[in-house]
């Protein structure tokens, strides 16, 4: 080829190349207009009044976001002009205007093509856009990924069959006349032999690489609002993965949360404490409240061990540097997170779901919370290359959490089609939507839709969890590593209610089984051996840092409410440990729930406040409120003992379960005392009273016993007698 005609290649090529970017750019600023002319997406959120200070933190950073995003649809629009001038060039090889009408239209339909394979992988991508619903509807009934992709191939082949026959043909004609272009075919196939040869030569000849020394790894995995009853013949074959891990491991099937919200739920889980000891007791929890605590976290990197820790969500669970974790790697956190959700550039679901999108723009690609744009088994994915790699450096402690089945959920494919049913509307199928959970609620969904889209959202999470578990499989490090897999909490879908059939369902408003009964499963390196497959005995989240620790060799945590379970792990017994509970703070009312409970904290925006960082935190009224609302339980396994505050200032107490003998008056007096050591119960124990005299606080924490209401199975309600509380 002379330099002619390759200057007149790249020329060609370069041109191809701006106007695939100019497309690109066109397509951005069309859908930037339509962003404008929508308003707000998704969730109506007025910025105004208490909203205007979460538009004002997020503004400047806007800039540096909407530019990156803008440099994504420049490069792919611009790799799609290569592309499509190349499908072009089998139909005309004039430039000029009669080229451009030939390349846009193949630009076009490259684009739709590519549009099609996401529809049907990421249907909630599309949900939201009226003209196109028919057509989506359609693709989650009866498309399958293979067909976009066998349409899109066949198209590309015939433009490639085109195309080659036009050049063979042109270069047989130049070949036999001779000249510059048979000599210059003659070099290129014989540098292309050449090139062969050397492949293949350093192929031979590069040895393999020398086994390494294998490194302690520690890896914690959380599955956010995973109940334990979706296991076995009751879990319809939600969890396979999970269920493939439990041969492995030994299942605790009475194992237990002491609040059913992930943010507190995690930092008792770190500091093996409970939740009114660590200062974190509800969602959005102030980095002022944060009782600073060693973690297991800090154990194990201060035995030099690397700490990663990773969630594809943060709205509701960010870790910071308290937890111990040196690595965090997690969407942003506060009121730019909550802003993305508006940006909703759907084209960055086509361009950008992959490790060069997650790398340029990881605020979308990798945040869980952009229904459709993020690509959950793309994110599991290169997690687990991640997991690899840090196993490959040193010690590891990974902990990964995995929020797939927390609202707002999308399923994508297959997972949208097994357990809802196909005549549900469109929108109940692919995201969850929200519903006021108040007595009589008449939302337009069901309790079996709602738990349908649920089990599909956690067979989306185990596979997320199957692919991490793979990977160490196939790396070699499955064996011998210490796994634990978990959940936070569960869920309720108001089962004993039916008026709330049709409302969200929801976690940590209620003490019980469906939301504080968790799972946890743990497997000792080389698996469990001679131990046990299930442990009945009961088990709490706040034990599992002292496992881990113990298991690894490491100093345990100091002032720890948790306990090995290592001595039930051997198939020894370890002395009854109660469980400590309380509510968290939801969306929902718990006088829902007890009618005539204490309603007091607000369910507004004006609960919290934005930090000039853009971190959205509980106020200080609301944090009271809430504190004042909570219900605290104490559970031994066969009772649940719990103390609700009152409208008119009392506590109510009740009990169920096996509420006679000794053992339960024991479960209420250790309840007692856990209350006393609370902070905002903080008071000298005196038998009889509490003396609150060193302690002024605001009318309504005080609690004093001659207003404790007990109510047991079979007795009618009224004031109990003083309890003593001195030892």
């Amino acid at each position: 080829m002379s330099v002619r005609s390759l200057a007149s290649f790249l020329r060609a090529g370069s041109g191809r190349l701006s106007l695939g970017s100019l497309l690109g750019l066109l397509l951005f600023a069309a859908e930037t207009l339509w962003l404008l002319k929508a308003g707000v997406v998704g969730v109506d959120i007025p910025l105004d009044g208490p909203y205007a200070a979460l538009a004002a933190a997020v503004r400047p950073l806007l800039p540096g976001v909407i530019l990156r995003v803008a440099a994504v649809y420049v490069v792919a629009g611009g790799l799609l002009g290569l592309a499509a001038a190349l499908m072009a060039r089998a139909w005309t090889r004039r430039s000029g205007w009669v080229s451009l009408a030939v390349l846009v239209p193949h630009w076009v339909v490259l684009l739709l093509f590519w549009a099609w394979d996401r529809a049907l992988m990421r249907p909630a991508l599309f949900d939201d856009l009226p003209a196109v619903r028919p057509v989506l509807a359609w693709l989650v009934d009866h498309g399958e990924p293979w067909q976009a992709r066998a349409a899109a191939g066949a198209w590309v082949a015939v433009h490639l069959l085109v195309l080659a026959v036009r050049d063979a043909t042109a270069l047989r004609r130049r070949v036999v006349a001779g000249g510059p272009e048979a000599r210059w075919a003659e070099r290129v196939l014989g540098s292309v032999v050449v090139g062969v040869v050397v492949v293949l030569a350093v192929a031979l000849t590069v040895r393999r690489a020398e086994p390494v020394v294998r490194q302690p790894l520690v890896v914690l995995i959380g599955i956010d609002a995973f109940r334990p009853d979706r296991l076995g013949a009751t879990g319809h074959g939600v969890a396979p993965h999970v269920e493939r891990f439990l041969q492995d491991a030994t299942l605790f099937t009475r194992a237990y949360t002491p609040v059913a919200q992930t943010e507190p739920a995690w930092r008792s889980l770190l500091t093996a404490r409970w939740p009114y000891r660590t200062g974190v007791r509800y969602p959005l929890t102030s980095d002022a409240r944060l009782v600073l605590a060693p973690t297991f976290a800090q154990r194990f990197a201060e035995g030099g061990w690397r700490t990663v820790f990773a969630t594809d969500c943060s709205r509701f669970h960010f870790e910071g540097p308290a937890s111990g974790f040196a690595t965090r790697w997690q969407p942003p956190r506060g009121a730019l997170n909550f802003a993305l959700e508006k940006l909703r550039y759907r084209a960055l679901g086509l361009f950008a779901d992959n490790p060069a999108g997650a790398a340029w723009v990881p605020e979308f690609i990798d945040n869980r919370a952009l229904a459709g744009i993020h690509d959950p088994m793309g994110y599991a994915r290169r997690l687990s290359d991640g997991l690899v790699a840090e196993a490959g450096a040193g010690p590891l402690l990974f902990a990964f959490h995995a929020t797939a089945a927390h609202f707002p959920g999308d399923p994508v494919y297959p997972f949208y089609r097994r357990y809802v049913s196909a005549s549900e509307p469109l929108e109940r199928r692919l995201r969850m939507h929200f519903a006021p959970v108040t007595p009589g609620a008449k939302g337009a969904w069901n309790r079996e839709g709602a738990e349908g889209l649920y089990d599909e959202l956690l067979a989306q999470a185990d596979a997320q969890v199957g692919t991490l578990l793979d990977a160490l499989r196939a790396s070699g490090r499955y064996d011998d590593a210490l796994i634990v897999l978990m959940s936070d909490h569960g869920e309720s879908f108001h089962a004993d209610r039916p008026d709330l059939a049709g409302a969200t369902s929801v976690h940590g408003a209620r003490l019980g089984d469906e939301e504080n009964r968790i799972l946890l499963a743990v497997k000792p390196p080389g698996g469990r051996g001679m131990g046990p497959a299930q442990v009945d005995a009961l088990a709490r989240l706040v034990d599992v840092g002292p496992t881990l620790l113990e298991l690894s060799g490491l100093s345990a945590l100091p002032e720890s409410d948790g306990a090995s379970l290592a001595p039930l792990l051997r198939g020894e017994e370890r002395p009854l440990a109660p469980l400590y509970a309380e509510t968290g703070y939801t969306h929902v009312s718990p006088e829902v729930f007890d009618p005539g409970h204490w309603p007091g904290a607000p369910r507004t925006f004006d609960a919290y406040r934005l930090r000039p960082d853009g971190v959205v935190e509980m106020g200080d009224p609301a944090d009271a409120a809430v504190l004042h609302e909570k219900d605290t339980g104490a559970f031994d396994g066969q009772r649940w003992v719990v103390d609700r505050p009152q409208a008119d200032g009392s506590v109510r107490r009740t009990c169920s379960g096996d509420c006679e003998g000794a053992d339960a008056r024991a479960l209420a007096d250790w309840l007692d005392d856990a209350r006393e050591r609370a902070p905002e119960s903080a008071s000298r124990r005196v038998a009889g009273h509490v003396d609150d005299r060193n302690n002024p606080r605001p009318p309504g924490n005080v609690r004093p016993p001659q207003r404790l209401l007990r109510v047991w199975p079979g007795q009618p309600e009224r004031a109990a007698h003083p309890q003593p509380r001195g030892g």
